[in-house]
């Protein structure tokens, strides 16, 4: 890599193998040139209502972005607007925002919108990329025929400046301007994305162009030598992103990178004028003020950055987006008004893509191979058929910000010396169902030995061991069972808690060669099919949601207590996470009044007696002690209610638990419970639930819940389910675990617990 660019079809557009994630237009002909503006939106204010925005807030908000784009489209598939000349790339930009917000291949709105785009020639800048963007969400295979017209007229309508300008057939006739420029670039990369070429002269000057007309701040502005300001300056820098060039270029040292000057002299001007309820660089503030909140989400996601200038871009934009929405659905007013508003909700939809890895920035050579996460995420997306992305995260921030990605990941050459508060802040993040994935940058033996260290102090019971081939990450998606590369792993809970590669994969994702090293790219994808359980990811504010319950030192009176029993062997808290989840979805969805610090104690605690209900768990066989089970049964006789579930679905747990209900009722055995008890359907209707993949893949027509029960004097004293239901709880599953999706789990836990305390 020379850290300028690569030819297009190498490099340029490998950049982006799936458009939904990222492919990013940010300007329109609706909001482009220093004459256009747009009235300050309806309800802005100084601050807002602070920084922290709910995913339902953000999901009503694109929800009625959506309804009012829909309900302004004409009989023609058009949308009004005053300039006769732009209405083919108004509709495709609507039909962009549209298909990004959700809207699935047979959406009506979209399908009429796409009918009136291609059936018109591209004889404009702005309509030919805005129709290659559209058609590249929307339904590439139907209308690749106009998506290669439009490639085609994107390419004549270069100059030889690089640049281009409203008309196509005007290239060379008059200037250019960065807004038409930038655009032109997404509808080209748009096209390539799919596989269409691109010629490598149109990358070579377009990546000339913004590193010859960048101002000496760092920023670009309109037209070459013109005033920097925010949206241009986010479009040259995810510009030269797109077009090959990158941050960091490695030097001859792996580990040893330089900066990419443009790129970083331009990522520095946005973090200086960083703001997202003003245009940094305008005057007036609020004039396309859209155009730029979607030119900087294009930034963010593009680098991976949570943070610019030290500001979550995202939680701000959204927080301000959802504050300043018009009654009607819309952003803005005015003529730009529904530009702006498909501008606004791409920046919504767009920028909550669900985040798959964190990778955990430590300090020292946390990023040696800086573009790892990038290539591999977008290797994932297009296998996994979702768009996903990653971010880097700080030691120092929140527990939910560290638990919002199903993965963490360290890699470097030496693994960072993590403080005594630090090690147990991580031990709290794998209570809580945390996942980590290292690797060794270069096979590094510094690395290795600390890994090593980190493991044996953080889990000193458990042994950091090579997973056998029978591992479910070896066929989670693809069969690498005869994989020539070893992973080692230590098992804690109901899933591997971390994934270990000692043999270097970083530098291969690195170089971002999938053709002569798709191996190291099908094992990364293997580990996140492995750890997300091959469940779709929900979007990046979803992930945001509390994780650790808050808790109290004292339990309101009267409040349920909720008891997990501790066994001296097998493994009786395999996830820590799930008690205080349940303890919080029983306060918060079931109306319940709970203690929230759940209580672990032994079957011969003398206290025993002053809960009702206590919970049971395990992965691995188990043989209670006799006096233990003399307890569990006198216990049991006196009105107390036990429930169990089988971690993950395992065997062991529930050939244990059956011989040990035998041993402890031997006229009583576990039976199916009737489909009509009032355990089923007592607060939530669980008569038919979903099942894990694990489950649906031997047995795909199963939908129908069987819970298992022992009784006392004629009452059910026990009930037990041998499907999994207790990882489903943390919200953090995993390929192989055989149990209920986490909707249907709540549902079970909690129909159980309310059963146990009236019946």
């Amino acid at each position: 890599m020379n850290g300028k660019t690569r030819p297009i079809t190498a490099c340029f557009f490998c950049v982006l193998i799936l458009l939904p994630a990222l492919v990013y237009c940010v300007v329109a002909p609706f909001a482009a040139g220093d004459e256009a503006a747009s009235e300050t939106p309806q309800g802005a204010t100084a601050e807002g209502r602070g920084q922290i925005v709910g995913p339902d807030e953000v999901a009503a908000a694109i929800e009625r972005a959506v309804a009012y784009i829909k309900s302004h489209q004409e009989e023609d598939g058009t949308w009004p607007y005053e300039k006769i000349e732009h209405k083919q790339g108004l509709a495709a930009l609507c039909v962009f925002a549209l298909s990004q917000a959700g809207a699935p291949k047979d959406d009506a709105a979209c399908t009429k919108g796409m009918e009136y785009v291609v059936s018109q020639p591209f004889t404009m800048t702005y309509e030919a990329a805005c129709a290659a963007l559209a058609i590249t969400s929307f339904d590439p295979g139907k209308y690749v025929r106009a998506l290669a017209q439009a490639r085609d007229a994107l390419v004549a309508g270069q100059d030889d400046s690089g640049m281009w300008t409203y008309i196509v057939a005007q290239a060379n006739k008059r200037g250019g301007d960065g807004s038409n420029t930038q655009f032109a670039i997404l509808g080209l990369d748009a096209a390539a994305s799919v596989g269409l070429s691109v010629p490598d002269q149109v990358v070579q000057r377009s990546f000339d162009h913004y590193a010859r007309t960048q101002n000496g701040d760092g920023g670009w502005g309109y037209t070459p030598g013109g005033t920097s300001y925010g949206a241009m300056t986010a479009a040259g820098v995810a510009a030269l992103h797109m077009l090959g060039a990158r941050l960091y270029t490695e030097g001859e040292v792996c580990g040893q990178y330089r900066q990419e000057p443009h790129l970083a002299a331009g990522f520095t001007w946005l973090e200086r004028n960083y703001s997202v309820r003003t245009h940094p660089g305008i005057g007036g503030e609020q004039r396309r003020l859209w155009y730029y909140l979607y030119a900087l989400e294009r930034v963010g996601v593009l680098t991976g950055e949570k943070y610019i200038g030290g500001h979550d871009w995202y939680l701000e934009g959204a927080r301000f987006l959802v504050d300043t929405q018009n009654r009607d659905g819309s952003w803005s007013s005015g003529t730009n008004q529904l530009a702006d508003t498909a501008f606004a909700l791409l920046f919504l939809a767009k920028g909550n893509v669900p985040v798959l890895i964190n990778k955990l920035n430590y300090g020292g050579d946390w990023n040696a191979d800086p573009h790892d996460t990038e290539n591999l995420t977008r290797y994932i997306s297009a296998k996994f058929g979702q768009a996903v992305g990653w971010q880097a995260v700080l030691p120092r921030d929140s527990m939910e910000t560290l638990l919002s990605a199903p993965i963490l990941y360290v890699t470097g050459h030496e693994f960072p010396r993590f403080t005594q508060s630090e090690t147990a802040r991580l031990r709290e993040f794998f209570d809580n169902g945390g996942f980590m994935l290292a690797d060794a940058c270069c096979s590094s033996k510094k690395f290795d030995a600390g890994f090593r260290s980190f493991a044996a102090t953080v889990f000193p019971d458990v042994t950091l061991a090579p997973l056998d081939r029978s591992h479910p990450v070896y066929r989670s998606l693809l069969n690498l069972s005869s994989s020539a590369a070893t992973l080692e792993g230590v098992d804690a809970g109901c899933r591997t808690n971390i994934i270990y590669t000692p043999t270097d994969l970083s530098c291969t994702w690195e170089k971002g060669d999938i053709g002569n090293s798709e191996a190291a790219f099908q094992l990364g994808a293997n580990i996140a099919a492995y750890v997300t359980g091959k469940e779709r990811l929900v979007p990046k504010l979803e992930q945001y949601k509390a994780i650790v319950s808050e808790k109290t030192a004292t339990a309101p009176p009267g409040a349920f207590a909720f008891a997990q029993v501790i066994y001296a062997t097998g493994r009786w808290n395999p996830h820590p996470a799930s008690g205080p989840k349940l303890v919080e979805f029983l306060r918060e969805k079931a109306g319940l009044t709970v203690a929230s610090n759940p209580v672990t104690l032994l079957l011969t605690d003398k206290n025993l007696a002053n809960y009702p209900f206590i919970y049971m768990t395990g992965c691995k066989r188990f043989q209670l002690a006799p006096e233990d089970k003399t307890a569990l049964g006198e216990y049991l006789k006196r009105g107390g209610f036990l429930f169990a579930d089988a971690t993950a679905g395992k065997a062991e747990f529930d050939e244990s638990f059956r011989a040990l209900m035998s041993e402890v009722f031997p006229g009583s055995p576990l039976e199916p419970i009737p489909a009509d008890s009032p355990v089923y359907r007592i607060a939530f209707d669980t008569s038919r639930v979903t099942y894990s993949p694990a489950v649906r893949e031997l047995n795909p027509n199963l939908t129908t819940l069987t819970l298992y029960g022992a009784k006392v004097d004629g009452r059910i004293a026990v009930v037990y389910s041998p499907y999994d239901i207790g990882c489903a709880l943390t919200r953090f599953p995993a390929y192989g675990i055989r149990g209920l999706v986490t909707e249907d789990a709540y549902k079970v836990a909690a129909n159980v617990v309310l059963f146990a305390l009236s019946h």
